[in-house]
């Protein structure tokens, strides 16, 4: 019982740790709302404009005419 209990909890420690890089990740990749309209690299690596209403990010879109 002890084994699987000391199992369990290293497992546990070790999927925290690894969770920790992608949390921080994801909080610092939002950008940043300071005007109305950002222009983002999108999940593709290609361009994306995104419109910011009250500082939060409202909608994004291709880029074009």
């Amino acid at each position: 019982m002890k084994l699987a209990i000391g199992i369990v909890v290293i497992l546990l420690a070790i999927a925290s740790l690894l969770a920790v890089p992608l949390v921080a990740h994801h909080e610092w990749a939002s950008p940043d709302c300071a005007s109305h309209i950002v222009v983002v690299t999108g999940p593709d690596g290609s361009p994306i404009e995104c419109v910011c209403l009250d500082g939060a990010l409202s909608t994004c879109f291709n880029p074009g005419p």
